[in-house]
């Protein structure tokens, strides 16, 4: 199963991972290639990923972190600054609506 997004331009959310991690890569000195070697990904795939074409697996985004050497917090903050830069080229960016249908219920009493 192909996880990649149709040819349409890329979710927003797919172009700002890839590029926050194609930064943070070439910051560290490594070549695409050297890159996706040290992840234990195949360098096409890293490719597809840093242009924002695949819908990348949470195993793999772990790998990405881990070869980055940093903590995910760290990298989800870097990939924040992307959403803020997306944010002002194109106006708000709304994630499928998902914030909309998402009420969180927090509950006034404690457990007994």
């Amino acid at each position: 199963m192909d996880k990649r997004t149709p040819q349409c331009s890329p979710e927003p959310v797919l172009r700002a991972f890839g590029q926050a991690v194609r930064e943070l890569r070439k910051a560290r000195g490594f070549s695409q290639e050297t890159f996706a070697q040290y992840c234990g990904l195949d360098r096409s795939y890293l490719g597809s990923v840093e242009r924002g074409e695949r819908n990348i697996t949470l195993a793999n985004i772990e790998r990405i972190i881990a070869a980055l050497h940093m903590k995910p917090s760290e990298f989800f903050l870097t990939l924040d600054e992307h959403f803020r830069d997306l944010a002002m080229q194109r106006g708000p960016i709304h994630l499928n609506g998902f914030t909309h249908s998402f009420r969180p219920t927090i509950s006034k009493h404690t457990p007994p």
